[in-house]
């Protein structure tokens, strides 16, 4: 067994130039991709009646055609760093899931419901921090409730994993590409993208950066700790399924959209759930044997083989509004 995860970009055929150019690459198609999305869902509200579906007001991200939009314009992350790796880096573009070139949905499904369980529990502790209560309520018709919960369900998922594909994907890999010593490269990886993650979610207080941030290095660890982005991705999905399902029930999916602080008690809770997610996937991953390194001379065999030793404007913070701030709950 050889590589880890983080590694998988540094093969014979790297060359120093080539994340540099993979990244303009991704970039450029993101872009691209993403206004040909937005363009895509007006045209789409145009067809189903929607009121003049190309303003600015019809696609607000807490408009059921605005989330969508967004969170497909999101989701382009993925092919943008497939094609990257294919073009610039010529491997094989399944190393951006795992160890075994190519997701491992079972593993994924399974995390999924851990990661459910945990999120569930941890958001509702939050409403045992004072002041108790819901805050302020103001729940939707049925018709635009059906709607969002439809978007969030479908949409959602494929938002969270793109960010994982982009940050603790490619980003990761090609950032690990350039350090010889392995250990070396992981941690430093880890600092930058869990800091450019943070980053991207826009203006912040410190709570919620710091928030985000724990976010990304629990993310760069589970990646490491199981040779792929599956967990990395259900703890992602999980959140953002919980904490946008709440906001759209409550009506307060503009302000947890737009949230830029967070009280440091629900930051705490926050980071808390995250660590007992990693420990929870530290000891399951050792009972399920996941493979996390990259066999020798072939992809791997998948979860059941032996162990070895651009502002993102998608969920950020979300939660319910109170008096003394815009969210109870972090991550994006």
């Amino acid at each position: 067994m050889t590589d880890r995860y983080p590694q998988l970009l540094r093969t014979p055929g790297r060359r120093w130039w080539k994340p540099l150019l993979g990244l303009l690459l991704a970039a450029l198609t993101l872009v691209i991709a993403s206004v040909v999305v937005v363009l895509a869902a007006a045209a789409v509200g145009a067809l189903v009646g929607v009121e003049d579906p190309f303003s600015d007001e019809s696609l607000r991200a807490d408009t059921p055609l605005g989330l969508v939009a967004n969170n497909l314009a999101i989701a382009m992350i993925v092919p943008s760093v497939l094609l990257a790796v294919f073009l610039v880096h010529r491997e094989r573009i399944g190393w951006l899931s795992s160890v075994v070139a190519r997701l491992r949905w079972g593993l994924l499904v399974r995390l999924v419901v851990v990661a459910l369980g945990l999120v569930l529990a941890f958001f509702a502790a939050t409403f045992l921090v004072p002041p108790i209560g819901f805050g302020d309520v103001d729940v939707p018709s049925t018709g635009r409730l059906v709607a969002l919960f439809a978007v969030i369900l479908l949409s959602t998922p494929l938002q969270a994993a793109a960010e994982e594909y982009g940050f603790r994907g490619y980003l990761t890999q090609a950032l690990c590409s350039w350090f010889a010593r392995p250990g070396v490269g992981t941690v430093v990886a880890a600092l930058v993208t869990a800091f450019l993650f943070a980053l991207a979610h826009g203006a912040q207080d410190p709570w919620l950066f710091s928030d985000r941030l724990a976010f990304g290095l629990v993310a760069s660890w589970l990646a490491w700790r199981t040779g792929g982005l599956e967990a990395a991705i259900a703890l992602h999905v999980a959140n953002n399924l919980v904490s946008l399902g709440y906001s759209a029930t409550t009506g307060t999916l503009a302000e947890s959209l737009t949230a830029s602080s967070l009280d440091w008690e629900y930051a705490a809770l926050d980071v808390a759930m995250m660590l007992v997610f990693a420990v929870v996937v530290h000891r399951l991953a050792d009972r399920w044997k996941v493979q996390v390194r990259r066999a020798d001379g072939q992809p791997g065999t998948g979860e059941s083989s032996a162990a070895g030793p651009v502002v993102l404007s998608g969920p950020p913070a979300v939660g319910y509004p109170d008096a003394r701030s815009d969210s109870h709950w972090g991550m994006g």
